[in-house]
Parts: structure tokens; C-alpha cells; sequence
């Protein structure tokens, strides 16, 4: 296997990613479309994912795939029954977006506390108003999901002096994050939160989670901020929260069908923030999401263990797994 055969999936009218740094280890063929993929799939063994919003893996079928890595942490294009019943391998780009995400929601919990918006508003009508805003210091934060995002988003914002608390799937004691309580305790959590943070992946259990029923067990003025799946959420129901002032506002990154409409009233509601799924897009990710699938192609190629590989049957199935939930 001195010089494998290697897909890039890159999506249409987006840039191509400095796939030349992968040209002195593999034969690289960088493909758009379904008869672009299908002509380059016989021998090729692996895949590199680079656009995590692809349904071309859905649509073409993987073939005789023996290795996908995929750009984004999240795998929700992956979670097919052929791909989840296969021997193929899955590993994911770790250690690229999850800082930056975090950053991004410390960013926008400054926003909302600081009255940032409001701010801009004035000065661009030159109204000279003195107001007093909110503390970040002790403010009491959820973070639903303590997977790497979740992780380094707790971790960030109590450097910053914030009361974190952590919900994961079931309770258990973290090295770092200390006690982490299970879905069973989130109810009672969310009644003392003044900030919720969404950093959970998309599965039959957390699409919907956050419904109706939720966000009236939210603290009266709390805020919700979601960097996980847009399907997590029901939007609608986020919206009922939001106009009936129960809620105080969201800051949302990820949506359930991306882009978002221009129809959607998500985009002209004052108390919401709308980003275009790019928390963990720093300059230059493109290239670190290259420099990180060629390591693991070095390992490949030397038939050593993948780093940063993932099970898709612990996952389980996404009923149904868009790709376009995926961050």
C-alpha cells in the first residue's frame, strides 16, 4: 500500500481544501458530485470526508471502502445501516473545531450579559444611553454533553468564572470535569440554569430533547445556546418559548435543515442570534482538517491503530441521521 487511492469529498461551490499536502503519501481525487464519485470509487479504499453536509454517501453508496475520516467531529452523514453493519473504519477530526467552538460560546454568553447588541444599536443611531448589564462572574451555566466540545466549553467557561454544570447520558465522576449528572437529573438542572449550552451529537434519544416541555422546566429569562444538532431543538417550540418571554434569548449555530430559509422567522427575532454553523471555523481550518487526516493516513499506510476512531454502533441509528445536522 505504498501509495493508496484516496476520495475527497469537497461540496460544490465550496473551496478545495490544500489536498496537495496529501499527494507524496496517496493518489488523491477530489470529487463533487454522484457520477464524480462513482467514476473515481474503483480502488479506492479510503474515504476523506470533507464535506460533512454530503448525502453522497447516501445517494452513491460507499463501495468498497475499507476507511472513512471525516472533516467534522460529529459522523451523522456516516450512520447508515450499510456503513454502521460494515467493517469499515470511521475516525473523526478531533482537536480542530472544539476549542473554537467553545470560544464562540463564551463569545456570545459575553454578548447576551453585556447587552452587546443593544450596544451596536445605539451607536449606530449616536444615542448616547448609560446602562447597567449583567455579571459573567458566577453566572450558572448547563452544559448538555460532555463529549470533546462539551468538554473544552465547560472548561473555558469557568476559567472565566462561571458555575458549570454537566449532563451527560448517565451520571459519573470526570477527571477534569468533575461530577457529570445523567439525562435523568436534566429537569431539575435546568429550573436553576441561567444559561443552557447544546453540545450534544444527534441521536433517537436528543432529537427533540429540547421541546415545549423543556424549556418550560428553563428558568424564567434564561438563555439557550446550541453548537450541537440543530434537530435537538424544535424550533418551533423555541420560538413559542422565546415570544411568550418565557426564555431570554438563543444563540443558535446549528439548525435542523442548513442553510437556514430566508423565510424562517429564526432570522428576525431580536433575541436570537443566527450563525451560519461556523463556530469552530477559524482561518486556516481547512488545513489543519488536511494535516489531520494525513497523519492518520501515515498510520494507514504503516497498518498501525488510527487515532481518533469511531464506533458508530455505540452511536446508534439517528432516525433518520441527516447530514445536515452535523457540525
Amino acid at each position: 500500500m505504498s501509495r493508496p487511492k484516496v476520495m475527497v469529498i469537497v461540496q460544490e461551490g465550496r473551496p478545495r481544501p490544500p489536498v496537495e499536502r496529501l499527494e507524496a503519501e496517496a493518489d488523491v481525487v477530489v470529487v463533487r458530485t454522484a457520477d464524480e464519485f462513482r467514476a473515481a470509487q474503483p480502488g479506492a479504499e479510503i474515504l476523506f470526508l470533507n464535506d460533512f453536509r454530503t448525502n453522497l454517501l447516501r445517494e452513491v453508496g460507499p463501495g468498497e471502502l475499507r476507511w472513512i475520516h471525516t472533516s467534522s467531529i460529529g459522523v451523522d452523514s456516516l450512520m447508515t445501516d450499510e456503513i454502521i453493519n460494515s467493517n469499515i473504519v470511521v475516525s473523526n477530526s478531533r482537536g480542530v473545531c472544539e476549542r473554537p467552538i467553545a470560544e464562540w460560546v463564551l463569545g456570545v454568553l459575553l454578548m447576551f450579559t453585556k447587552d452587546l447588541r443593544r450596544t451596536i444599536e445605539l451607536q449606530q443611531a449616536r444615542t448616547w444611553q448609560h446602562r447597567e448589564t449583567e455579571p459573567l462572574l458566577g453566572r450558572k451555566v448547563v452544559v448538555v454533553g460532555p463529549g470533546p466540545v462539551g468538554r473544552e466549553t465547560v472548561l473555558l467557561l469557568r476559567a472565566a468564572g462561571m458555575d458549570v454544570s454537566v449532563v451527560g447520558r448517565s451520571a459519573r465522576n470526570d477527571p477534569q470535569l468533575g461530577s457529570i449528572s445523567g439525562f435523568d437529573e436534566l429537569d431539575q438542572l435546568l429550573g436553576q440554569a441561567d444559561d443552557v449550552v447544546l453540545t450534544l451529537p444527534l441521536t433517537s434519544e436528543t432529537r427533540g430533547l429540547f421541546n415545549s416541555s423543556r424549556f418550560r422546566k428553563m428558568r424564567p429569562g434564561a438563555r439557550l445556546v446550541n453548537v450541537g444538532r440543530g434537530a435537538v431543538v424544535v424550533e418551533q417550540d423555541l420560538l413559542d418559548a422565546l415570544d411568550a418571554k418565557h426564555l431570554g434569548g438563543a444563540a443558535l449555530d446549528v439548525f435542523e435543515h442548513e442553510p437556514l430559509d430566508a423565510g424562517n422567522p429564526l432570522w428576525s427575532r431580536r433575541n436570537i442570534l443566527v450563525s451560519p454553523h461556523a463556530s469552530g471555523d477559524l482561518i486556516g481550518w481547512r488545513g489543519r482538517v488536511v494535516d489531520c487526516f494525513a497523519r492518520n493516513l501515515r498510520l494507514w499506510k504503516a497498518h498501525e491503530p488510527l487515532q481518533d476512531v469511531v464506533d458508530l454502533k455505540k452511536l446508534g441509528p439517528t432516525t433518520p441521521a441527516l447530514a445536515s445536522d452535523a457540525p
